[in-house]
């Protein structure tokens, strides 16, 4: 889903289609009585995250396998269910009942069904795999697993979600990245607190070393040798631990370190600090590397980020 905001009322299940399968990824979606289908839908992109809100009447959604495709990006979709007829779930064998105030998890590169009952009230969020890390398939083992939101950091995520699905449009700019970035730890907390065995050994050391990379990112020193040195392995362990990922270490820092660059640009607060003073507090030094990767990266230069407070395409 691009950036910007969507917002349909009285959607026919045409519509509804047409705007989940924009959102997500290619779904059908079909009801009893189509042509007196109505929906509400209000959606947008919070951080790398489509967030949406539907309401309305009943329904039933499938991802097929004939609209699955290579070219699709590998999303995870969580729902909360917010009314208190109960949804029937669907995938991969597993089959169970969500009822009012319960996250389901969907793996949109697998088929899956969801029939949501009259008086449908649902929060669902796509986003990608690659933003979860190694946690992507500790969070896809839930798939069409009810998950109650009664307790704990799921009770947080549920009363998160709900005051982001009433504030969709208010978020913009630093505070939609922000926002974004709070959105992925309270997933991250709900659908990895308790599991059995959720991390070996090997994922703990790469969770340490991204945190400890975080907590030193302004230090321009910090490469493979500082941080493999820090924690007692050598750089070609560090190469192996994070090629079991999706992204070798220095291009998962440069990322990071260009995001918080990108956002410090794009906020007000920071109209006082030269570029080069912005990208030093992020650990780049180099005005022509900055040059570069934010051209490559978002198209787009530390002028153009600060005069137009353009937010990054997804």
């Amino acid at each position: 889903m691009n950036g910007g905001a969507l917002h349909i009322h009285h959607a026919g299940i045409g519509e509804l289609q047409t705007a989940a399968s924009t959102i997500l990824a290619p779904l059908a979606v079909t009801a009893p009585g189509a042509d007196a289908f109505r929906a509400d839908i209000d959606a947008a992109t919070v951080g790398r995250a489509a967030v949406a809100r539907i309401r309305g009447s009943g329904h039933l959604v499938a991802r097929t396998s004939r609209a699955i495709t290579s070219s699709d990006p590998e999303l995870l979709k969580v729902t909360l269910h917010r009314s208190q007829s109960p949804a029937a779930v669907d995938q991969g064998g597993h089959q169970s009942r969500a009822h009012g105030g319960d996250l389901v998890v969907f793996d949109m590169t697998r088929p899956y069904r969801l029939a949501v009952a009259d008086g449908c009230d649902v929060m669902a969020v796509g986003i990608s795999r690659t933003e979860l890390g190694r946690h992507a398939d500790i969070v896809a083992r839930h798939a069409a697993r009810r998950l109650p939101a009664e307790t704990g950091a799921q009770a947080v995520l549920s009363a998160f979600l709900q005051g982001l699905g009433s504030h969709l449009d208010e978020l913009t700019g630093p505070a939609q990245a922000h926002v974004g970035d709070a959105l992925v730890s309270l997933l991250l907390a709900a659908f990895t607190d308790g599991t059995p065995g959720r991390m070996d050994t090997e994922t703990d050391l790469v969770d340490r070393i991204r945190v400890y990379a975080l907590a030193n990112i302004a230090d321009p020193s910090l490469c493979v040798d500082s941080v493999a040195a820090a924690h007692g392995i050598s750089p070609r362990q560090l190469h192996r631990l994070f090629r079991r990922g999706d992204v070798s270490f220095a291009a998962w820092l440069r990322r990071e370190r260009l995001e918080r660059v990108r956002r410090d640009l794009l906020d007000p607060a920071h109209d006082g600090r030269t570029t080069a003073a912005v990208a030093a507090r992020w650990g780049i030094h180099d005005p022509r590397h900055l040059a570069r990767a934010l051209r490559t990266h978002y198209g787009q230069t530390a002028r153009d980020l600060r005069q137009g407070r353009v937010t990054r395409p997804d």
